[in-house]
Protein backbone atom coordinates (compact mmCIF):
# COMPACT_ATOMS: atom_id res chain seq x y z
CA UNK A 1 0.00 0.00 0.00
CA UNK A 2 1.64 3.69 -0.83
CA UNK A 3 0.46 6.45 1.15
CA UNK A 4 -2.12 8.96 -0.60
CA UNK A 5 -0.33 12.21 -2.00
CA UNK A 6 -1.73 15.75 -2.35
CA UNK A 7 1.11 17.35 -4.00
CA UNK A 8 0.70 20.71 -6.28
CA UNK A 9 3.26 20.56 -8.46
CA UNK A 10 3.64 16.47 -8.69
CA UNK A 11 2.48 14.57 -11.36
CA UNK A 12 1.51 11.22 -10.99
CA UNK A 13 4.12 8.22 -12.51
CA UNK A 14 2.29 6.70 -15.80
CA UNK A 15 0.60 3.04 -15.23
CA UNK A 16 -0.13 4.44 -11.59
CA UNK A 17 -3.53 3.19 -10.25
CA UNK A 18 -5.41 6.73 -9.17
CA UNK A 19 -8.87 7.64 -7.55
CA UNK A 20 -10.18 11.16 -9.33
CA UNK A 21 -13.91 12.61 -9.62
CA UNK A 22 -15.84 12.69 -12.93
CA UNK A 23 -15.27 16.32 -13.71
CA UNK A 24 -17.77 16.91 -16.80
CA UNK A 25 -18.51 14.09 -19.48
CA UNK A 26 -18.73 14.85 -23.34
CA UNK A 27 -19.24 12.64 -26.49
CA UNK A 28 -15.52 11.35 -26.70
CA UNK A 29 -14.99 10.92 -23.29
CA UNK A 30 -15.26 12.58 -19.82
CA UNK A 31 -12.59 14.85 -17.82
CA UNK A 32 -11.67 13.94 -14.29
CA UNK A 33 -9.69 15.52 -11.61
CA UNK A 34 -6.95 13.75 -9.83
CA UNK A 35 -8.03 13.74 -6.02
CA UNK A 36 -4.74 12.54 -4.56
CA UNK A 37 -2.96 15.30 -6.90
CA UNK A 38 -4.65 18.46 -5.89
CA UNK A 39 -7.26 17.76 -8.70
CA UNK A 40 -4.68 17.96 -11.34
CA UNK A 41 -7.19 17.35 -14.76
CA UNK A 42 -7.05 14.23 -15.95
CA UNK A 43 -8.80 12.77 -19.94
CA UNK A 44 -10.44 9.78 -20.44
CA UNK A 45 -10.98 8.75 -23.65
CA UNK A 46 -14.33 6.67 -24.40
CA UNK A 47 -12.27 3.98 -26.28
CA UNK A 48 -10.40 3.89 -22.56
CA UNK A 49 -13.92 3.54 -20.91
CA UNK A 50 -14.48 -0.12 -21.41
CA UNK A 51 -12.89 -3.23 -23.83
CA UNK A 52 -16.97 -3.42 -24.70
CA UNK A 53 -18.85 -0.49 -27.28
CA UNK A 54 -19.78 2.41 -25.45
CA UNK A 55 -23.20 3.53 -26.35
CA UNK A 56 -23.36 5.79 -23.65
CA UNK A 57 -20.53 6.85 -21.31
CA UNK A 58 -22.82 7.77 -18.66
CA UNK A 59 -23.71 4.07 -18.36
CA UNK A 60 -20.14 3.34 -17.18
CA UNK A 61 -19.12 7.43 -15.03
CA UNK A 62 -21.27 10.00 -14.15
CA UNK A 63 -20.72 13.57 -13.20
CA UNK A 64 -19.41 13.85 -9.35
CA UNK A 65 -18.45 10.14 -9.25
CA UNK A 66 -15.23 8.68 -8.02
CA UNK A 67 -13.53 6.54 -10.13
CA UNK A 68 -10.46 4.54 -9.73
CA UNK A 69 -7.85 4.60 -13.04
CA UNK A 70 -4.79 4.22 -14.51
CA UNK A 71 -2.27 6.85 -15.72
CA UNK A 72 -1.56 6.02 -19.48
CA UNK A 73 0.61 9.07 -20.91
CA UNK A 74 1.79 12.09 -19.12
CA UNK A 75 2.80 14.82 -21.07
CA UNK A 76 3.24 17.65 -18.18
CA UNK A 77 5.12 19.96 -19.95
CA UNK A 78 1.60 21.08 -21.55
CA UNK A 79 -0.76 19.70 -18.53
CA UNK A 80 -1.79 16.21 -20.40
CA UNK A 81 -2.72 13.49 -18.67
CA UNK A 82 -4.32 10.20 -20.24
CA UNK A 83 -6.23 8.00 -17.80
CA UNK A 84 -8.10 4.51 -18.60
CA UNK A 85 -10.98 2.75 -16.51
CA UNK A 86 -10.54 -0.60 -18.27
CA UNK A 87 -7.13 -1.62 -17.92
CA UNK A 88 -7.73 -0.83 -14.20
CA UNK A 89 -9.25 -4.26 -12.82
CA UNK A 90 -11.33 -5.67 -10.24
CA UNK A 91 -8.33 -6.51 -7.66
CA UNK A 92 -6.76 -3.07 -7.92
CA UNK A 93 -9.89 -1.17 -7.89
CA UNK A 94 -10.73 -3.38 -4.61
CA UNK A 95 -6.85 -2.70 -3.19
CA UNK A 96 -6.75 1.40 -4.41
CA UNK A 97 -10.34 1.86 -2.69
CA UNK A 98 -9.29 0.42 0.43
CA UNK A 99 -6.58 2.67 0.83
CA UNK A 100 -8.06 5.99 0.06
CA UNK A 101 -10.58 4.64 3.03
CA UNK A 102 -7.89 3.71 5.30
CA UNK A 103 -5.43 7.00 4.79
CA UNK A 104 -9.08 8.94 5.50
CA UNK A 105 -9.40 7.06 8.96
CA UNK A 106 -5.75 7.43 9.93
CA UNK A 107 -6.08 10.80 9.05
CA UNK A 108 -8.85 10.99 11.33
CA UNK A 109 -7.77 9.31 14.19
CA UNK A 110 -4.38 11.62 14.03
CA UNK A 111 -7.10 14.43 14.15
CA UNK A 112 -9.02 13.20 17.03
CA UNK A 113 -5.73 12.68 19.07
CA UNK A 114 -4.58 15.95 18.48
CA UNK A 115 -8.52 17.87 19.55
CA UNK A 116 -7.37 15.31 22.47
CA UNK A 117 -4.33 16.93 23.57
CA UNK A 118 -5.01 20.25 22.56
CA UNK A 119 -2.46 20.16 20.13
CA UNK A 120 -2.47 21.68 16.21
CA UNK A 121 -3.08 18.81 14.62
CA UNK A 122 0.46 18.92 11.81
CA UNK A 123 2.41 18.58 15.24
CA UNK A 124 0.94 15.02 15.60
CA UNK A 125 1.55 14.40 11.92
CA UNK A 126 5.07 15.86 11.80
CA UNK A 127 5.82 12.95 14.41
CA UNK A 128 4.35 9.97 13.10
CA UNK A 129 3.75 9.84 9.48
CA UNK A 130 6.93 10.10 8.46
CA UNK A 131 8.22 7.41 10.55
CA UNK A 132 5.24 5.26 10.12
CA UNK A 133 5.15 5.66 6.35
CA UNK A 134 8.80 4.61 6.00
CA UNK A 135 8.34 1.23 8.24
CA UNK A 136 5.10 0.07 7.37
CA UNK A 137 4.12 1.75 4.08
CA UNK A 138 1.40 3.82 5.05
CA UNK A 139 0.31 5.43 8.27
CA UNK A 140 -2.83 3.17 8.51
CA UNK A 141 -0.92 -0.18 8.46
CA UNK A 142 1.45 1.32 10.95
CA UNK A 143 -1.46 1.55 13.19
CA UNK A 144 -2.69 -1.72 12.54
CA UNK A 145 1.15 -3.38 13.63
CA UNK A 146 0.67 -1.77 16.43
CA UNK A 147 -2.74 -3.05 17.02
CA UNK A 148 -1.42 -6.04 16.87
CA UNK A 149 1.81 -5.57 19.05
CA UNK A 150 1.50 -2.67 21.69
CA UNK A 151 5.00 -2.96 21.93
CA UNK A 152 6.09 -1.65 18.24
CA UNK A 153 4.59 2.00 19.77
CA UNK A 154 7.58 2.59 21.51
CA UNK A 155 9.51 2.37 17.57
CA UNK A 156 8.01 5.59 17.00
CA UNK A 157 9.87 7.81 20.07
CA UNK A 158 6.38 9.31 20.73
CA UNK A 159 6.53 11.90 24.13
CA UNK A 160 5.78 10.14 27.12
CA UNK A 161 2.68 12.21 27.56
CA UNK A 162 1.19 10.51 24.11
CA UNK A 163 2.34 7.41 24.64
CA UNK A 164 -0.66 5.63 26.65
CA UNK A 165 -3.85 7.90 25.58
CA UNK A 166 -2.09 7.29 21.68
CA UNK A 167 -2.05 3.46 22.19
CA UNK A 168 -5.67 3.17 24.03
CA UNK A 169 -7.12 5.20 20.87
CA UNK A 170 -5.62 2.81 18.23
CA UNK A 171 -6.52 -0.26 19.80
CA UNK A 172 -10.05 0.88 20.86
CA UNK A 173 -10.58 1.70 16.56
CA UNK A 174 -8.05 -0.01 14.06
CA UNK A 175 -9.03 -3.96 14.66
CA UNK A 176 -6.36 -6.31 12.46
CA UNK A 177 -8.79 -6.88 9.49
CA UNK A 178 -8.77 -9.76 6.58
CA UNK A 179 -10.10 -10.32 3.22
CA UNK A 180 -11.46 -13.21 1.43
CA UNK A 181 -10.54 -13.75 -2.42
CA UNK A 182 -12.24 -17.14 -4.65
CA UNK A 183 -10.71 -18.99 -7.66
CA UNK A 184 -11.14 -21.88 -9.01
CA UNK A 185 -8.98 -24.69 -10.34
CA UNK A 186 -9.98 -27.44 -13.00
CA UNK A 187 -8.11 -30.67 -13.17
CA UNK A 188 -8.52 -33.14 -15.76
CA UNK A 189 -6.44 -36.47 -15.91
CA UNK A 190 -7.21 -39.90 -17.66
CA UNK A 191 -3.94 -41.31 -16.25
CA UNK A 192 -4.77 -44.61 -14.01
CA UNK A 193 -3.28 -42.76 -10.82
CA UNK A 194 -5.64 -39.34 -11.33
CA UNK A 195 -7.27 -39.80 -8.39
CA UNK A 196 -3.86 -39.96 -6.18
CA UNK A 197 -2.60 -36.91 -8.48
CA UNK A 198 -6.02 -34.73 -8.04
CA UNK A 199 -5.61 -35.41 -4.58
CA UNK A 200 -1.98 -34.54 -4.47
CA UNK A 201 -2.34 -31.49 -6.50
CA UNK A 202 -5.11 -30.16 -4.45
CA UNK A 203 -2.95 -30.87 -0.79
CA UNK A 204 -0.15 -28.51 -2.22
CA UNK A 205 -2.08 -25.50 -2.74
CA UNK A 206 -3.59 -25.91 0.33
CA UNK A 207 -0.31 -26.35 1.99
CA UNK A 208 1.20 -23.97 0.08
CA UNK A 209 4.19 -22.14 2.01
CA UNK A 210 2.67 -18.45 2.84
CA UNK A 211 1.29 -16.76 6.22
CA UNK A 212 -2.69 -16.65 4.36
CA UNK A 213 -5.55 -19.42 5.17
CA UNK A 214 -6.14 -21.63 2.29
CA UNK A 215 -9.28 -23.93 2.30
CA UNK A 216 -9.93 -26.09 -0.76
CA UNK A 217 -13.22 -27.35 -1.24
CA UNK A 218 -14.40 -30.12 -3.64
CA UNK A 219 -17.39 -28.27 -4.64
CA UNK A 220 -18.47 -29.78 -8.24
CA UNK A 221 -15.13 -32.33 -9.87
CA UNK A 222 -13.39 -31.39 -12.24
CA UNK A 223 -13.90 -28.14 -10.55
CA UNK A 224 -12.24 -27.09 -7.31
CA UNK A 225 -12.59 -24.01 -5.15
CA UNK A 226 -9.92 -22.31 -3.08
CA UNK A 227 -10.40 -19.91 -0.43
CA UNK A 228 -7.80 -17.58 1.03
CA UNK A 229 -8.09 -15.02 3.54
CA UNK A 230 -5.38 -12.56 4.13
CA UNK A 231 -4.42 -9.41 5.92
CA UNK A 232 -4.87 -7.43 2.58
CA UNK A 233 -6.19 -7.95 -1.07
CA UNK A 234 -2.59 -7.52 -2.54
CA UNK A 235 -1.03 -10.38 -0.80
CA UNK A 236 -4.76 -12.02 -0.78
CA UNK A 237 -4.09 -12.09 -4.68
CA UNK A 238 -0.90 -12.96 -5.27
CA UNK A 239 -1.37 -15.74 -3.31
CA UNK A 240 -3.87 -17.18 -4.58
CA UNK A 241 -2.24 -17.03 -7.76
CA UNK A 242 1.14 -18.52 -6.44
CA UNK A 243 -0.90 -21.04 -4.18
CA UNK A 244 -3.04 -22.76 -7.59
CA UNK A 245 -0.03 -22.44 -9.57
CA UNK A 246 1.80 -24.47 -7.53
CA UNK A 247 -0.81 -27.38 -7.84
CA UNK A 248 -1.45 -26.81 -11.45
CA UNK A 249 2.11 -26.90 -12.29
CA UNK A 250 2.05 -30.70 -10.49
CA UNK A 251 -0.50 -31.87 -12.15
CA UNK A 252 0.41 -31.01 -15.37
CA UNK A 253 4.00 -32.70 -15.03
CA UNK A 254 2.13 -35.69 -13.64
CA UNK A 255 0.39 -35.50 -17.48
CA UNK A 256 -2.74 -33.76 -16.30
CA UNK A 257 -4.83 -30.95 -17.74
CA UNK A 258 -5.24 -27.67 -15.54
CA UNK A 259 -6.37 -24.12 -15.71
CA UNK A 260 -7.24 -21.55 -13.08
CA UNK A 261 -10.02 -19.34 -13.02
CA UNK A 262 -11.46 -16.56 -11.07
CA UNK A 263 -14.97 -16.80 -11.70
CA UNK A 264 -16.55 -20.49 -12.11
CA UNK A 265 -17.47 -22.65 -15.31
CA UNK A 266 -20.19 -24.06 -16.44
CA UNK A 267 -19.33 -27.56 -17.45
CA UNK A 268 -20.86 -27.97 -20.87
Amino acid sequence: MTEGKNKKNEYPEEGEIVIGTVENIFKQGAFVTLDEYNNKRGMLHISEISLKWVRNIRDYVREGQKTVVQVLRIKADRGHIDLSLRRVSEAQKREKLQDVKQKQRADKLLEIFAKSKKIPVNEVTDALEKKLIEKYGSVYEGLEAITSDNTRIDELEVKNEWRDDLLKLINENIKVPYVEVTGYVKLKSYQPDAVDKIREALKRIKEHQTESEITVLYDSPPIYRVNLKSEDYKTAEKDLRDSTKEGIDFFKKNKGTAEFFREILQEA
